[in-house]
């Protein structure tokens, strides 16, 4: 996705192709000439004519050593680039020249075998960043006629392009910026890439066991103990050069001794092995690597230096790690059926992508959620997490249809902002519910011990899930109270609902906690049944609260008293759902509280009553009704969140961010990296927001207008979080946010402030948002925003646009 890079001289970074594989982009340097001659001496004569526009036989070194010039302010090239070393190739790269002038020519070369794998796609949209961080405001490039695929690409692109044809060449130009096409054809790319980078690892075909061991009290022999008790359905081949056999599968003595190249490599071996095992994997051809040891990042710099060996290793191959520090992964599928962890047993089948970040905890999760009734489509244990996360994750659930949804529990984050990208786009199409442990000071030191990684204060990521739509459950109990009603019942349509009990004390408990948790009683509102209530009484009372129109869910709640059966009390209200669903036509969640009954209660067999399947005959029950109310009321949230249209960032036609990264690369002069921040002066900060149309206050109100109402804003640099805005009112409080807002985002940044939806705030944010955006450079700005009151002259009411009052803008080299 196209973004601006403030520092092109040291970029390096990994990326995934269409087909799932990982490959490097990184600027080219002298060094590399004579692999970048090598690389073009290979190509094709039709690719050469198409990159040089017509018949050309050799190309001369001094080319070359122009095309490794690194100066990203003049010109730049971005190499693909796969293996390390002596053995890294060149698969494409992509230039541009520009010698200081508004526009850079761009152009593209891929070796033949690899072309159609998005290359090309990759490589423009991060030669766009980087060609914007220099200054430049638009690529140029002349593409022969006949020259499809390069056509393709920039069509593709998602950049507004225009084009120009004149004797059989097709002139191509479009300014270095982000329209919401080119976002939204650069997140189809990147899901599509990643989920399919993790299919060596969830839906493997064959699978080795380095380390697979005769010893019942190892780690190798239990998991792949494991792997043939799951009834795993593709091949798994044991690796042990010190055994026959291993529960009575034949033993290879070396991955080079296999038959074929497995998909996924588990490393059941020390440490100190993982290294030189995981290469050997590698040069047999192996996609997928699960690491299990401990022995790396947790445990100090020699294992972080371990773990760093480990990560380059796998993504030099293209290849995906899970782990180091791990416990394993599993997929529910019938068409896989694989167990690859320390579970001992596979959990039941289910909806539900887990991710856990504890290997330990993750085991105990999965015993826990299955006595509950709840299943798994998939799980992955992270350890340190050193490459696949829980942002891959979530990419591969939004393209599963076997998951409906997802399950994290994070200690830390490793790239807040793309969590929050990812999770604002993948909540509307499915429920992403979250713990998020190590939220006090000890919790912190305590998950840097083990996982070898700083979590973050809570306020940020308090702001960052209210904004993607993230359900969070402050306990490992309430994520699975909600994780069951989530996985068997439908969402509500609004915040009203009924309760029936046949106890006036638990009614009044449960009534109490949903108001507190910010539902509404409505319908026919609290309905006591009395100590003795026969099934049939609750199925009518259940009944009319599902058919009444102002109800959207409903809790029952039974307290067995004496000799009692609470399934048949379960039975009438499955019923009485059948029959509301039936005469309204419309699904409402109805959540059980049988005192003493926790998890999914499956009530008769399907198609029994009648309903052809088509009702949800599953319901989570609670062991109290305050639990219920409480599951209830975080899915009330999320559904109103699906209810809105995804938020998008505010356009505006007179913005002119060119001239302002002119001005940012101007003051930055000369100023060395890490040095402290360049403030704008009172005329440097006027000139700069007036490219972005924000306007400043020259003095103070008028005295015949109301006084405008002062709201404090700050906008701070955190290296994890990037920018985050705090915005303050006396008597309201604070507000935190994440960028980049989007139109939903400010509109519930005014609300919470108690300001008219009219005041002119919006656009006023709006326009900063796309100056955070455009601007990386940026470390800080301290403002006051006046809004000014209504007023009314002459029968008509004036609201004037809001003034900033800038007290710092600061920008720092990156």
């Amino acid at each position: 996705m196209f973004s601006i890079i403030p520092d092109g001289a040291g970029y390096r970074e990994f990326v995934l192709l269409k087909d799932g594989q990982g490959i490097y982009l990184r600027i080219a340097t002298p060094e590399d000439v004579d692999r970048v001659e090598t690389f073009i001496r290979g190509l094709s004569q039709e690719a050469l004519s198409m990159r040089f526009m017509g018949g050309i036989s050799r190309i001369a070194r001094k080319f070359v050593e122009e095309l490794c010039v690194e100066n990203p302010h003049l010109r730049a090239c971005l190499l693909a680039v796969e293996g390390e070393g002596a053995v890294e190739r060149v698969l494409g790269l992509g230039n541009y020249v520009g010698e200081g002038g508004a526009n850079a020519e761009v152009s593209f070369m891929v070796a033949d075998e690899h072309q159609g794998r998005g290359i090309s796609s990759l490589i423009l949209e991060r030669l766009a960043g980087l060609a914007a961080g220099a200054g430049y405001l638009g690529f140029e490039a002349d593409v022969l006629y006949e020259n499809e695929k390069m056509s393709n690409v920039f069509r593709d692109s998602g950049f507004e392009t225009r084009r120009a044809m004149e004797g059989g060449i097709i002139h191509v130009h479009f300014p270095l910026s982000a329209p919401q096409a080119q976002r939204e054809r650069a997140e189809i790319r990147e899901r599509v890439a990643a989920a399919n980078s993790l299919v060596p690892l969830l839906r493997p075909e064959t699978v080795a066991v380095v380390g697979a061991s005769r010893d019942p009290g190892s780690v190798g022999n239990a998991i792949f103990r494991h792997i043939l008790q799951g009834h795993f359905k593709g091949v798994v081949y044991p690796v042990n050069p010190h055994a026959r056999a291993i529960e009575g599968v034949r033993a290879y003595p070396s991955l080079d001794s296999l038959p074929e190249a497995p998909d996924l490599v588990v490393l059941a071996v020390p440490a100190t092995k993982v290294v030189p095992m995981a290469k050997a994997a590698l040069d047999k051809g192996a996609r997928g690597l699960l690491a299990l040891a401990a022995g790396f990042a947790e445990s100090g710099p020699e294992g972080a230096r371990r773990q760093e060996r480990l990560l380059h290793l796998a993504r030099s191959r293209g290849a995906r790690l899970v782990g180091p520090n791990c416990l394993g992964l599993l997929n529910t599928n019938p068409a896989v059926q694989l167990n690859a962890s320390l579970a001992s047993a596979m959990p039941p089948r289910g909806r539900v992508g887990f991710f856990s970040h504890s290997a330990a905890l993750g085991v105990v999760i999965l015993k826990y959620a299955a006595e509950r009734g709840l299943g798994f489509s998939t799980f992955v244990s992270a350890g340190n997490r050193a490459d696949v996360s829980g942002n891959d994750l979530l990419q591969y659930w939004e393209e599963d249809p076997d998951t409906d949804v997802a399950l994290l529990y994070l200690e830390t984050f490793g790239n807040p902002r793309r969590f929050a990208r990812l999770a604002r786009r993948i909540s509307h199409r499915k429920p992403v519910l979250c713990v998020k442990s190590a939220r006090s000071h000890a919790g912190r030191r305590m998950a840097q011990a083990h996982i070898g990684a700083s979590p973050r204060d809570d306020a940020e990521v308090e702001a960052l899930f209210h904004q993607a739509g993230v359900i969070r459950a402050d306990t490992l109990e309430e994520l699975f109270d909600i994780a069951l009603l989530l996985s068997h019942q439908p969402l509500p349509r609004g915040n009203r609902v009924a309760v029936v009990s046949n106890s006036g004390g638990v009614a009044t408990i449960c009534a109490d906690a949903c108001e507190s948790n910010g539902m509404q009683l409505s319908g026919p509102g609290v309905v006591d049944l009395h100590t003795m209530a026969t099934a049939e009484h609750y199925e009518r009372a259940c009944l009319a609260a599902l058919e009444h129109p102002e109800v959207d869910a409903l809790i029952a709640t039974f307290a067995c008293i004496g000799d009692c059966d609470p399934n048949l009390v379960a039975r009438a209200i499955r019923r009485a759902a059948v029959r509301a669903e039936r005469a309204t036509g419309i699904a409402k969640p109805t959540l059980l509280s049988l005192m003493g009954v926790s998890g999914a209660v499956a009530v008769g067999a399907a198609g029994a009553l009648g309903d052809g399947g088509g009702v949800h005959r599953t319901f989570p029950s609670y062991r109290f009704p305050e639990s219920a109310a409480l599951a209830l009321s975080k899915v009330v949230d999320y559904a109103h969140f699906r209810m809105q249209p995804p938020g998008r960032i505010l356009s505006y036609d007179d913005l002119d961010a060119g001239e302002a990264r002119r001005r940012v690369e101007h003051l930055l002069e000369g100023a060395a990296e890490g040095s402290a921040p360049r403030v704008l002066n009172a005329t440097q900060a006027r000139e700069l927001l007036a490219c972005f149309g924000v306007a400043v206050a020259e003095a103070a109100p008028s005295l015949s207008l109301p006084k405008p109402t002062a709201i404090t804003l700050g906008l701070s640099a955190d290296p994890d979080f990037g920018p985050i805005w705090r915005f303050r009112r006396t008597g309201v409080g604070s507000i935190l946010r994440i960028t980049p807002l989007t139109n939903l985002d400010v509109a519930d940044v005014i609300q919470r402030l108690h300001l008219s939806p009219d005041c002119g705030l919006a656009e006023t944010l709006g326009r900063l948002t796309h100056l955070v955006e455009e601007l990386p450079w940026l470390s800080s700005i301290e403002a006051q925003v006046l809004v000014p009151a209504e007023s009314t002259a002459a029968g008509l009411a004036l609201q004037p646009s809001p003034r900033l009052a800038f007290t710092q803008v600061g920008f720092r080299t990156q």
